[in-house]
């Protein structure tokens, strides 16, 4: 049965930590952007790409222990659930020290033959490679104990954990500005600093409330078998995204300098930000499509997914519209000096993240059913496929812009065909589920995008009024039109909880 206050309950935790998490990293961005400057920006962040390119891997893991440790809660077996634990944490661990290796290896070839870095910066780039490497061992061994932390449920860990990474955040950003040796390279150091600090604090959080996450360094290699068999598929799906977004940060390293690759970090973490809005819903929905799925109660499960996407692609509007609409005030507003190309390629990614949405929601029930196969050799292809072609174009020469137009089309291609087509097809979804959840999400996104548009071709948003307008305009009509398309049952219960709430009529 589907839970719906501790849904309720946890989407709320996670919507007050993204919150703080979101409005600290926007002003910390602009001072981290503003001391760097555009080209060191850049480099840093073609490094995370350099270095991002092998830590799929841990997003494979990652993926294979939240659903093994969900499902383990979900049937109630403790001495499987701790088994599971120990063995995940050795594979991360063990897996991070052999990415270590390769990154030490190959990666530095790369930096030191393919990457476009200026002469004079060539040495604290290569600090930063060694300190960013360094932090990858930390982010590999966190991943059991945040996964842990989601499959309790438990999102007000993450909520209270949140003030110290704005405190470390606001800390960071200060000490640049005052920093005794190369901003860059001191840039580097803290975020270590404060990766390994946040990840203390999960540990101990893990330790004092779940006896599971004691360790014990015992690994059951019929758990490790079961985890990389799940995890086998998955590898591919996850090496095919790791070039559709890192990939493309190393193509822009071997072809443009760093304000490009610059460009190209603004508008993600942009979108981040907008999309973190949705996937903490989706954080706080998933255990219990899982969990639903363990206990073999499959229509409540299918359910959850299809309602929950349409809810989650609202609520994708309510801030993708305004700042797709405003993304150039919104730029001048947030840096003091934006980098070209950051308003165009922030377009392109939101309008990528609007069908990503389906992509998403649609892997979830798949995971739950351990059934990646189809997912992963359909996201080999096509993103492979991408880079190729991504590296052609930029080969020849042509405009960046086509670039970030064919990760547009991809987006909807795995949104609205290969997902949908892979659970029809594996978990005994029908094509009426689908049908009916597009045709409402996308009469929801023309009803709600018209007057908005119209007003901001009739408007100058680089005006006070006209910024106002055309945002309160998006907002509001995108509230008004998602209420018009709620159940009867949900119109009739919201008068209701808000006279609950506010103590109206008692």
């Amino acid at each position: 049965m589907i839970d719906s206050k501790r849904i309720a309950k946890n989407t709320g935790f996670l919507y007050v930590r993204m919150l703080i998490i979101m409005f600290v990293s926007l002003y910390t961005s602009r001072v981290v952007l503003d001391v760097l400057g555009v080209d060191d920006y850049g480099l840093y962040n073609l490094v995370g790409g350099i270095v991002g390119m092998l830590t799929f891997l841990n997003g494979t893991l990652s993926t294979a222990t939240s659903r093994f440790l969900t499902f383990d809660i979900g049937i109630g077996d403790f001495k499987r659930l701790k088994q599971t634990f120990n063995t995940t944490l050795i594979a991360h661990l063990v897996l991070g020290v052999l990415v270590i290796l390769i990154m030490e290896t190959v990666g530095l070839w790369y930096v030191y033959n393919k990457a476009i870095i200026p002469v004079e910066r060539l040495d604290p780039t290569l600090y930063v490679f060694h300190i960013s490497v360094a932090t990858v061992l930390v982010t590999f061994t966190q991943v059991p104990y945040t996964s842990l932390i989601m499959a309790h449920e438990q999102m007000k860990a993450f909520a209270y954990i949140s003030l110290l990474e704005v405190i470390l955040k606001l800390t960071i950003a200060y000490l640049i500005t005052i920093s005794p040796i190369d901003k860059l390279v001191f840039y580097a150091i803290l975020m270590f600093v404060s990766q390994m600090s946040v990840a203390m604090i999960y540990r101990s959080y893990c330790y004092k409330h779940w006896k599971e996450s004691h360790i014990s360094w015992e690994i059951n290699f019929s758990t490790l078998k079961n985890l990389l068999s799940f995890s086998g598929w998955n590898i591919i799906a996850h090496i095919a995204e790791t070039f559709r977004v890192q990939g493309l940060i190393m193509l822009f390293g071997m072809f443009f300098q760093p304000m490009v690759i610059a460009a190209q970090s603004i508008a993600t973490q942009l979108s981040n930000g907008i999309t973190q809005f949705t996937n903490n819903f989706r954080s706080a929905i998933n255990p219990q499509i899982i969990k639903l799925y363990a206990t073999k109660d499959y229509e409540e499960s299918k359910k959850l997914t299809i309602e929950s996407s349409i809810y989650i692609y609202e609520l994708y509007l309510l801030f993708g519209i305004p700042i797709f609409l405003l993304i150039e005030p919104i730029m001048h507003l947030w840096l003091k000096e934006v980098p070209e190309y950051a308003v165009a390629f922030s377009r392109c990614i939101i309008a990528s993240a609007m069908f990503g949405v389906f992509s998403g929601g649609f892997y979830t029930p798949l995971t739950a059913a351990g059934k990646l196969k189809g997912n992963s050799i359909a996201a080999l292809c096509i993103c492979g496929g991408q880079f190729v072609i991504a590296y052609i174009l930029l080969k020849t020469g042509q405009d960046v812009m086509f670039v970030q137009y064919s990760y547009i089309l991809v987006a909807m291609i795995f949104g609205l065909i290969v997902k949908p087509y892979l659970l029809i097809r594996e978990v005994n979804y029908n094509i009426t589920d689908f049908t009916n959840c597009f045709k409402k999400t996308f009469t929801i996104f023309v009803s709600s995008f018209i007057l908005p548009f119209i007003l901001f071709l009739m408007v100058d948003v680089n005006t006070i009024a006209g910024f106002i307008l055309v945002g309160a305009t998006s907002v509001l009509s995108v509230i008004t039109v998602s209420y018009l398309f709620l159940p009867k049952k949900i119109k009739i219960m919201i008068p209701s909880l808000i006279k609950k709430k506010f103590g109206i009529g008692q």
